[in-house]
């Protein structure tokens, strides 16, 4: 069973599957998406702006999670990408060590060339 200590961290992954695969659905689910998570509108009001009622944007918003939890499973973007993050840290990590003095540089530099290329 979900808590309510677990609810920022479903949020969190929904939006970052967001991220990954928003240009994969349609301009409807798009719209749906980010009125319930990113601007935190409630169903009524999706339902207002889209002119539908509460029950089918909560369909629609259940439909579009199924959507990328599909994309997630074909793709495994999210997936790479928290391995890649893992793997970043790991280096800054070890160039933490003593025996390298330009850390703070080069942890600096990395960071600079993640944010660029990915």
């Amino acid at each position: 069973m979900k808590t309510s200590d677990d609810l920022p961290i479903i949020r969190q992954h929904w939006i970052l599957l967001f991220d990954f695969y928003s240009p994969l659905l349609t301009p409807r689910q798009t719209s749906c998406f980010t009125m319930r998570y990113l601007e935190d509108y409630s169903l009524t009001e999706i339902g207002e702006e889209l002119g539908v009622s509460p029950q089918a944007v909560m369909d629609l918003l259940r439909r579009t999670e199924k959507r990328l939890e599909y994309y997630e499973n074909k793709l495994g973007l999210l997936k790479k990408h928290d391995n890649q993050q893992i793997i970043l840290q790991d280096i800054i990590n070890e160039l933490k060590k003593p025996q390298y003095g330009m850390a703070n540089q080069l942890e600096s530099e990395i960071l600079r060339l993640v944010r660029v290329n990915f």
